[in-house]
């Protein structure tokens, strides 16, 4: 299990949530209100008597991922301007994910998928933190929190 960056509490279900602009792995208590963005289910698998490491898998981009568009709009004779007008996405936008200057999001990767018959996508397995069972000594933004909670009072 992981813990929430919020609340520092270890959670076997963990969502990717936005707060104030910043995106953050909370866990189910700390994401009620928050628009989730994506949930994190995790497999663990023992590593040593009393450690563990939590796994999930996601969506990763390929890693030559320019060229592979590059190629694939070659071999079908598409000018950058034809395949922006096919997928509804700007020009400029495609010019610098091919240049590799800007990674597609998944709506655009999964567009170009489409368009190209190419796979730009794939499910990598992420190794999560570490753990033996024990709170971790990091401050979380509950903490912080309370500190400052804390210090208000004694003034």
């Amino acid at each position: 299990m992981e813990e929430c960056e919020v609340c520092g509490k270890e959670a076997k279900s963990l969502f990717l949530v936005e707060i104030e602009g910043a995106q953050m792995i909370v866990c189910t208590r700390c994401s009620k209100g928050k628009a989730i963005l994506k949930e994190y289910k995790e497999e663990e698998k023992a590593v040593q008597a009393g450690q563990h490491v939590s796994q999930r898998e996601e969506d990763t981009v390929i890693e030559n991922y320019g060229n592979a568009i590059r190629k694939a709009r070659d071999r079908l004779g598409l000018p950058l301007k034809v395949l922006a007008e096919r997928i509804n996405e700007k020009e400029s936008t495609l010019v610098r994910i091919e240049k590799a200057e800007m990674l597609p999001e998944d709506k655009i990767a999964r567009k170009l998928e489409k368009a190209l018959g190419i796979q730009l996508v794939e499910k990598q397995a992420v190794e999560g933190k570490r753990y033996q069972g024990q709170k971790s000594e990091s401050l979380t933004l509950g903490d912080a929190a309370m500190l400052e909670d804390k210090s208000d009072e004694g003034n």
